[in-house]
């Protein structure tokens, strides 16, 4: 009985472990108070970078508005895809308080264009 207990606990410490680690792949970690954005693409440039960063932490990211090239206008958008991943810090007043979303998101090279789709959405503990 103690064997499956003992079991049981390292399983959950294992899974728990894994909801807090910031994977060793991650290209690009901004923390602020509020939200941890963390984009895992190596490959992006510091412009990228910086413009999906700025997507998140916006608080306006759900307008869909954009500045549309001209290029993207006649040809369409040229879309660098990568998974990102926030932490939004003290979402709820009740333990597990932090929400952590994980999203494919796609942005355009060319202009502004930005979407993202929610892959998966869950509290963890991370703040007290």
């Amino acid at each position: 009985m103690k064997t499956k207990r003992f079991i049981s606990l390292l399983l959950t410490l294992a899974l728990f472990m894994g909801a807090f680690a910031i994977p060793a792949s991650a290209s690009h970690v901004h923390e602020t108070d509020e939200i941890v954005v963390v984009i895992e693409n190596d490959e992006l440039s510091d412009e990228m970078k910086e413009k999906i960063i700025a997507y998140y932490t916006d608080d306006n990211h759900d307008d869909d508005t954009a500045t549309y090239g001209l290029t993207c206008t006649l040809l369409g958008h040229k879309l660098e895809h990568t998974s990102t991943y926030t932490i939004t810090h003290k979402a709820r007043s009740t333990a597990p308080r932090c929400l952590k979303k994980t999203y494919d998101h796609a942005a355009c090279t060319r202009c502004d264009y930005q979407e993202s789709t929610v892959r998966t959405s869950q509290y963890i503990y991370c703040c007290s």
